[in-house]
């Protein structure tokens, strides 16, 4: 097993359960991949990056059920009711508390601030038509034009569409592929589990959420960089050890050092895919303010470049990190601040960015911020995810070598790069690794 992010720890959680042995190459110190935990010497135990999951990420709940004790999974996550407020007062949509999920459903849209009714019907009709197509409508192309075939407002797509396909895809909707988005929106607001629509905040640090709990089970080897995987006739060679079978969990860009001229030669197209993936950047500012500051929300949705350039109004979330962690709470307000496709603020000093969001954040919400930035960390992950556009081709689980498979949400699982795509590739690898080892020991 090469590589402990979310979909190499998934590959190793299932062939630990399954009765494997398994052994864990990482070339960092710390499980997680880009999902895990960073300290910092100020503002203590943060994450590389403030993360989201759905109540319909339904496998990456099974596994972490199964891996975390009791006493952990009862206080992982800050569980909310789908609830999406813009923190201009503008915008409010959240489900009912009570009643059958077809018209908590319903009553989602047509309950919301800042619709009118005419974008109340057309929102209705287009999750109408996705919902009998049973989560793939039409042709591929991108979200802007699939909303437009549906004629979706201005409003919708401004306070609804684009949001979530920004938060989800980290692509912009003029971009973003309309299949992913829709495999999104269909399991999601769709889904009859009654819970699908929860927001799941971490309460935990990312590895201590999972990560951590899955190394305990196999043997890991931390710090160690692999440099050569090489196929044979009945197994594959890791750095000069012999392994039965291996899973290559690592980003796509990172598959080609590991093989030989001569197996890339002989594999041209899938090389090819493996280096035809572009890469869009998300940017997490940790802020802590110096006196006390509560949101109306444990996370309110910001109003995106709000007229200005994006250096000036660059925040799309922002998250009290004392609401959504009350383990950890201060006296002093603590926000997390996230920037999806956030190329343009890169250049940007720490400091400068964090002074932007919260000016811009107090501009939006129409009240003074306490004045002081206590202190303040950002976190610019510039390959975050794949960008997810039309047509983007992505290998399948199982390689050309007989032993060794793939997985990275960067393989085809009909997501995104969101954490449940790697975490159902790292199953879907586990199962064609099994079924080649049961073959061959036949």
């Amino acid at each position: 097993m090469i590589g402990a992010g979310w979909a190499g720890l998934a590959a190793a959680s299932e062939l630990s359960n399954r009765g494997c042995q398994v052994t864990l190459y990482e070339s960092s110190h710390t499980p997680g991949g880009r999902a895990r935990q960073v300290l910092d010497p100020t503002l203590g135990m943060l994450d590389n990056g403030q993360h989201l999951l759905l109540g319909a990420y339904e496998e990456t709940l099974r596994l972490m059920a199964r891996d975390v004790p009791k006493s952990v999974w009862d206080q992982a996550f800050t569980r909310l009711p789908l609830r999406l407020c813009s923190s201009d007062g503008q915008f409010r949509m959240s489900a009912p508390a009570f009643g059958p999920v077809w018209l908590k459903q319903a009553l989602t849209l047509w309950l919301a601030k800042g619709f009118t009714l005419r974008d109340k019907w057309l929102a209705t009709q287009l999750l109408r038509h996705l919902k009998s197509a049973n989560g793939v409508d039409g042709e591929e192309q991108t979200v802007t034009r699939w909303l437009q075939e549906h004629r979706q407002s201005e409003r919708l797509i401004t306070f609804l569409w684009k949001p979530l396909c920004l938060a989800t895809l980290n692509t912009d909707i003029e971009q973003a592929s309309a299949w992913l988005f829709q495999r999104i929106i269909f399991d999601a607001l769709l889904s009859q589990d009654d819970s699908a629509t929860d927001l799941l905040v971490p309460a935990l640090d990312l590895t201590g959420l999972w990560p951590e709990h899955v190394c305990q089970k196999v043997s890991t080897q931390f710090g160690h960089t692999v440099r050569e995987v090489t196929p044979l006739d009945n197994g594959v060679r890791i750095d000069g050890k012999v392994f039965e079978g291996c899973v290559l969990a690592i980003p796509a860009h990172g598959v080609t050092r590991l093989f030989d001229q001569s197996n890339q030669q002989s594999n041209p197209q899938l090389f090819n895919v493996l280096g035809g993936f572009e890469y869009r950047p998300i940017t997490t500012c940790y802020v802590a303010l110096d006196a006390p500051f509560v949101l109306e929300e444990p996370l309110l949705m910001m109003r995106h470049h709000h007229g200005l350039n994006a250096c000036k109004a660059p925040g799309q979330w922002v998250f009290d990190r004392n609401r959504c962690q009350p383990s950890s709470a201060t006296e002093n307000g603590r926000l997390a601040f996230v920037i999806s496709d956030s190329q343009a603020v890169l250049a940007m000093s720490q400091q400068d960015l964090a002074q932007s969001l919260v000016s811009q954040l107090a501009h939006e919400l129409g009240r003074n911020l306490p004045q002081g930035i206590a202190a303040s960390r950002s976190f610019h992950e510039k390959r975050a995810t794949f960008a997810a556009i039309p047509h983007q081709a992505r290998p399948k689980n199982i390689s050309p070598w007989q032993g060794i498979v793939f997985a990275g949400d960067w393989t085809d699982t009909g997501y995104p790069s969101v954490l449940e795509g790697a975490v159902c590739s790292g199953i879907k690898a586990t199962d064609g690794l099994l079924a080649q080892l049961h073959a061959t020991r036949r």
